[in-house]
């Protein structure tokens, strides 16, 4: 099969091959049931004429009390022979004139002279003709068994079973051969639509993904290939748009701190400068470099997350516990800032999953809130468990979401208005999508809302782990 190289030629060559079997096996079946009838056939008057001699010799006591109109009647029957016991050897009192002319006799000498329980039927060759021969045995009025034995030419049957194997032979190949040739034309007829397909994806480029296949209008299994490979080129053209926009966007997010380190050195580089100014645009460079690390970081881990990459470990995580340790750390920052941090834990709030990435998760999201929460407002962390999940909220006083980015929010480089965080902090909108990476990736679900009161509220919601 390895050299057959085309889907049509190997569905040909299997069809030939099924078709092969088939053919045989109904040949097969053909002969013998053919064969099967006409011997049946042939077999009836044999069994008649012996049902006749057995009457004749049951009217005497003896065998030989035959009167001559019933010896001529026998004479007509064809090949008769009849053999009875005489003082328990084998005695043959009557034979058709073809076994008196010895023509058959060694044949029917070789089928023995033992007394058969019932009648049997069995086939012979002599001369090179087959014969056909029933013995039925029978008791004479005086007690003395025997048998009756009656042959027939099977001459006309073999030649008709003769050619009807020629005939088979013959017309199966044919047969075959031109089925051979339709089933390769249907196979043609069938994969064109295929071949058409292929064609056309293949003439989808990377920059037509828009295109999409033409579909049959049947929903059959050329309708379901067209509405599969649609999907994945929709699928791919997403991933290319994807690719594009966060190519553009990591291009406009490294090109804002390298400007500024740029920028920074020139003016240090510009004139003679205090040590107090070298200081300050050192500290400065420090901060842009520190920006630029984190995005790099980012973009690294996002890019092996996407590639299956990264490893997860699953332990027992406290997580009210590990939110209240991470806000600790929070303190100071939101202190400089004016902003009260409000931490509520209830119940053991027990997930299973990796330590390293949680801790990530909850700083993503309380980072997020202080950037977009004013001074003098204030942060909430609740952590509450229910039926089977474990759910941290995040909530701030900051100007809230709006609606139409509610859906958004964690989508890879976005980022909301400026204007609407404290200070004006940017970022490079990649906390928020590496949060729902790991939420995702821990089995739990994460979505964005307005608070009624202001401001917004990211709820997280992970599986609970079983206590059994």
């Amino acid at each position: 099969m390895r050299l057959i190289r085309t889907l049509r030629l190997r569905l040909t060559v299997w069809y030939g091959l099924i078709l092969t079997l088939v053919l045989a096996v109904f040949g097969s079946l053909v002969y013998q049931a053919t064969r099967h009838r006409m011997l049946q056939h042939h077999d009836e008057p044999l069994r008649e004429m012996a049902a006749a001699v057995v009457h004749i010799l049951n009217e005497h006591e003896d065998c030989h009390d035959l009167t001559p109109d019933q010896l001529r009647t026998l004479d007509q029957l064809g090949h008769l022979v009849l053999v009875h016991e005489v003082e328990g050897g084998r005695e043959v009192f009557y034979q058709s004139p073809e076994m008196r002319a010895n023509v058959l006799a060694p044949a029917v000498g070789a089928l023995g002279w033992e007394a058969v329980p019932t009648a049997r039927l069995v086939t012979i060759r002599q001369q090179g003709a087959p014969w056909r021969v029933l013995s039925i045995p029978y008791r004479s009025r005086s007690g003395r068994p025997g048998i009756v034995r009656l042959m027939e030419n099977l001459g006309d049957i073999e030649l008709t079973l003769t050619n009807l194997r020629l005939t088979l032979l013959l017309m199966t190949p044919a047969g075959l051969l031109l089925s051979l040739a339709g089933g390769y034309w249907i196979a043609g007829r069938a994969l064109a639509p295929v071949d058409r397909i292929a064609r056309q994806a293949l003439a989808i480029e990377a920059s037509q993904l828009h295109q999409r296949l033409p579909h049959p209008g049947v929903d059959d299994e050329i309708g379901r290939l067209v509405d599969t490979l649609n999907r994945m080129i929709e699928r791919l053209e997403q991933s290319f748009q994807a690719m594009k926009q966060f190519t553009a966007d990591a291009s406009h997010e490294l090109r804002s701190p390298l400007s500024t380190l740029r920028n920074t050195i020139e003016v240090l580089l510009d004139q003679p400068r205090t040590v107090e100014e070298h200081r300050k645009g050192l500290e400065s460079l420090g901060e842009e470099v520190d920006r630029l690390h984190r995005i790099v970081e980012d973009l690294l881990l996002l890019a092996r997350a996407d590639t299956g990459r990264l490893s997860m470990c699953r332990e027992t995580v406290e997580l009210g516990k590990l939110t209240s340790a991470i806000a600790e750390t929070f303190e100071p920052r939101a202190l400089e800032a004016g902003i009260v941090m409000n931490v509520r834990t209830l119940g053991d709030a027990r997930v299973l999953g990796d330590e390293r990435w949680l801790t990530q998760l909850v700083i993503n999201l309380l980072d997020n809130a202080l950037k977009f929460t004013p001074g003098g407002g204030a942060i909430d962390l609740d952590v509450e468990t229910g039926e089977g999940w474990v759910r941290l909220t995040v909530s701030d006083t900051g100007p809230g979401i709006p609606e139409c980015d509610l859906v958004r929010v964690f989508e890879r480089f976005y980022q909301s208005d400026p204007s609407r965080s404290r200070e004006h902090q940017s970022g490079a909108g990649l906390g928020l999508a590496i949060a729902a990476w790991i939420t995702q990736n821990h089995g739990g679900t994460i979505r964005a809302a307005n608070c009624p009161g202001g401001g917004a509220r990211l709820e997280v919601r992970l599986p609970l782990q079983d206590r059994a």
